[in-house]
């Protein structure tokens, strides 16, 4: 490198920091010119502690056909030490995992943040099978002291390149905050959090990611308590208190999130929120899109799009089965203002899967299905084995059955029962109600029920 491109290229580096750090110019005495300091002067605080460690000075060449797995993992190691920025300038930095178990980059320490020039910019490249970051602490300890801890992810891309492993490995891990990332490319699950909490992911998009064909359990996103299969996951810590918010999981074909207890964990994954997200493909294999099993509690999820288009390409004629879209079992949890559709394509069986443990009530509300093609199934489908109690407020599908399984007995009434000026029928809703619709006929004082698709009535004493 010439010592004009070493002024330039650390020009550069302090523009960028400054920028990031929200000093577009002049702050704190630093004037962001062509004529900058030097790239040293600029990694280092005002105490001489180094908190910006660009790739670049560490020799990562971000040309996607170089090995940049050691030099990246150098400007990490230098960051872990007392925490600090690693910042990626536009490139494809081409990363290796050591083998299908050992990533090709870890963090080691606790308050790193990796920063790139944009989630399209700045892109690190699987090289070959196996994990691409690891994000995770030594083992479980409730206290957090052996937990990976406030770190980050921000403006950074990965390219899975068609290799299996994970992308961002996350476990005894808490505080992290993943924002504005890309997820491209990855034949495996993208983000795995085990024993994770106090977390948060903004406007982060998974594309064109899936598990194998006939292996169920590799979601884009898997939030869990445990997972013995990987070697980590002791249910001594707990995942929870983590959000998920305008995120966008497109061309998956195992599923887009899942929230579930793992393998061999007895704990409960609670306080989890999921919000204005949106989940779509074409390209379906297995499902659901979307799966909250009845491990988990206080799991909100709202302003949620779901939509399966068609199947995979890959798959044989026989292989492309209709599957649930949604399933939705825990306790002290909501699901609400949902959209489920489809297009030509049979590609759904039940809109939701829905369960109810003892004790507990499913609470679903405007979660509508707007169907190409009518559920090969219903839109609602009870499992028999609830034992608990369902609330279903303006919860339809436009076409096909309404509801299917096995309703427990003990199944909370809507509210407000439908009020009607004279006999009731079916032409008194806008669609067909479920057996069990209760409404009342105001003029002539009787109460209707819906049996068997038969409305019986009985005066009002």
């Amino acid at each position: 490198m010439g010592k004009n491109d070493s002024a330039r290229n650390s020009g550069e580096t302090l523009r960028r920091r400054a920028l990031l750090t929200g000093a577009a110019a002049g702050v704190a005495g630093i004037a962001v010119t062509a004529s900058a300091p030097s790239a040293a002067a600029a990694a280092t605080t005002a105490s001489g502690v180094a908190d910006w460690f660009d790739v670049k000075d560490y020799g990562a060449t971000g040309d996607g056909s170089t090995d940049d797995t050691a030099k990246v993992q150098d400007a990490i190691n230098a960051a872990a030490v007392q925490g600090g920025t690693v910042y990626f300038p536009v490139g494809k930095y081409l990363v290796k995992p050591a083998d299908a178990s050992t990533p090709a980059l870890a963090v080691g320490g606790n308050g790193v943040r990796l920063v790139g020039a944009g989630s399209k910019a700045s892109m690190l490249v699987k090289g070959g099978d196996g994990p691409l970051l690891r994000i995770s602490g030594a083992g479980p300890d409730a206290t957090g002291a052996t937990h990976r801890r406030y770190c980050a992810v921000e403006d950074l891309g990965f390219n899975g390149n068609g290799k299996t492993g994970l992308v961002l490995e996350l476990y005894y891990n808490d505080n992290t905050v993943v924002r504005d990332v890309y997820i491209t490319s990855n034949l495996d699950i993208c983000i795995d959090g085990v024993e994770l909490w106090d977390s948060r992911f903004h406007n982060l998009v998974v594309e064109s990611s899936t598990g194998p064909i006939g292996t169920p359990g590799a979601p884009n996103m898997w939030l869990r308590n445990a997972s013995a299969a990987s070697g980590w996951g002791s249910s001594t810590d707990n995942t929870n208190q983590v959000h998920v918010t305008g995120s966008r999981f497109e061309a998956f074909g195992t599923g887009a999130l899942w929230i579930t207890a793992g393998t061999g964990s007895t704990n409960n994954p609670n306080g989890i929120y999921v919000t204005d997200c949106k989940f779509e493909t074409s390209q379906l294999i297995s499902g659901p899109h979307f799966k909250v099993d009845a491990s988990s509690k206080h799991v909100h999820a709202k302003n949620i799009y779901c939509y399966a288009g068609n199947f995979s390409s890959s798959l044989s004629p026989a292989q492309k089965t209709a599957q649930n879209i949604i399933g939705w079992a825990p306790a002290a949890s909501s699901l609400e203002d949902v959209l489920i559709a489809n297009g030509s394509t049979a590609t759904v069986n039940s809109g939701i899967d829905l369960f109810a443990g003892n004790g507990s009530t499913a609470s679903l509300r405007n979660v509508v299905g707007l169907y190409g093609t009518a559920p090969t199934g219903a839109h609602v489908y009870y499992e028999s084995s609830s034992t608990g109690d369902f609330r279903l407020e303006n919860t339809y599908g436009n076409q096909g059955a309404q509801t299917s399984g096995t309703v427990p007995g003990t199944n909370a009434p809507n509210p407000a029962l439908r009020q009607v000026a004279g006999p009731v029928s079916d032409a008194s809703f806008q669609r067909t109600p479920a057996n069990g619709t209760l409404a009342v006929d105001t003029v002539n004082g009787r109460l209707y029920a819906r049996v068997n698709g038969v409305w019986k009535s009985a005066p009002l004493s």
